[in-house]
């Protein structure tokens, strides 16, 4: 096994996925960041996710035109990366070829083994050997109304994986253009979870799938609660998908990409709203949106926030996290290589990473 680097008890760690390679950085206090990468240059880092469960492990969504896309990983952060002995690939006979990865997952604290993938066309694959081999699961696969999915603006791509933390048998995940879907029976049968949710680019604006989902959250104590944010706006659910309830409320546009939550408040959101065709920040402000009631109202957060007629910034869906910490820090990069974090839950900001690939993953871990 690699020596694995020394950091401080209580370093946070964040996992930049970018255009060209994974980023990491690193800071104690939060004040100050150290950078190290990139890594895998040449490769698309859709995601990357630092997996504790069972010694650390960094798992990177590594994509690239001429070699391939794996679920590469790596025991001593980066210094060295090993690939799948059996990796991710649709049967020679399906008619479906990968295009991406979108997502890696790391499973329950229950199965410490496990890791999910979420890829384009929508597949879900699973690794119950921490990423050595991996298997498709059939019953998303073979759903009946497969053959009628349709793609959105970035493919049809599988990006958000919720495993109920104490029900083994139950999980979500959401597909663009599709919508959410749960499994009850452990990933036999999926059922679609968009009652609720509109649709408003279809002839039907509440169709039983077509919504275009942007990302999924699940409550960390109320395992029945569930945030979506949406081509059609914000939603929640507190009956585990059934159905869906609006909480768009103040916030200036229906549209929005990415969402996290204070794992110290679990009724403290954040989002970010776009101008739904520039796909950049609504006004001259660029801003963060955060709600302390679940969604009942939004507060704008802009102190240290860049503003200015020519502040035209973009956030992909999986470019905002929040750390463990205690005030909990935020943090979000942007689609043109800008990183900004918070140490106060989001009151004030300032600019920690500039110059960076486009950016399309952040992933807070504290180590």
């Amino acid at each position: 096994m690699a020596a694995r680097r020394k950091y401080p008890k209580g370093t946070v760690m964040l996992s930049i996925g970018t255009k060209r390679g994974l980023f990491l950085l690193t800071s104690k206090d939060r004040r100050t960041w150290k950078a190290e990468g990139p890594y895998m240059v040449g490769y698309r880092v859709y995601h990357a996710n630092l997996d504790l469960r069972n010694g650390p492990r960094l798992y990177a969504a590594a994509n690239n035109d001429f070699f391939g896309s794996a679920v590469r990983y790596s025991d001593d952060f980066g210094r060295t990366w090993k690939e799948p002995e059996q990796g991710i690939a649709f049967a020679e006979d399906s008619g479906l070829s990968l295009k991406n990865l979108w997502i890696v997952e790391p499973g329950r604290p229950s199965e410490p083994e496990t890791v999910y993938c979420g890829v384009d066309p929508a597949a879900l694959f699973v690794s119950h050997d921490r990423g050595q081999t991996w298997a498709m699961n059939q019953g998303l696969e073979n759903h009946h109304t497969r053959r009628r999915w349709e793609p959105g603006n970035g493919g049809l791509c599988l990006h958000s994986i919720v495993a109920h933390p104490d029900n083994p048998r139950r999980m979500w995940v959401a597909i663009s253009a599709v919508g959410v879907m749960r499994t009850d029976d452990g990933g036999q049968t999926w059922k679609f979870c968009n009652k609720g949710t509109r649709a408003d680019f279809l002839p039907d604006k509440y169709p039983e799938f077509g919504q275009c989902v942007h990302r999924l959250l699940i409550h960390p104590t109320h395992h029945d609660v569930l945030y979506q944010q949406n081509h059609c706006s914000t939603y929640v659910s507190d009956n585990s998908g059934d159905s869906w309830a609006e909480i768009r409320n103040n916030l200036p546009s229906d549209f929005g990409f990415p969402m996290a939550m204070d794992p110290q408040d679990p009724d403290t959101l954040y989002t970010i709203v776009e101008n739904p065709e520039g796909r950049t920040n609504v006004t001259n402000q660029f801003t963060v949106y955060r709600t302390q009631n679940a969604g009942r109202r939004w507060e704008r957060l802009t102190k240290g926030l860049p503003k200015g007629p020519t502040v035209r910034l973009g956030v992909l869906r999986h470019a905002m996290s929040t750390d463990s910490r205690d005030p909990c820090g935020v943090y979000v990069g942007t689609n043109t290589g800008q990183l900004f974090g918070s140490r106060d839950r989001g009151d004030s900001w300032r600019l920690i990473a500039d110059f960076l690939p486009p950016i399309y993953s952040v992933t807070a871990t504290v180590l």
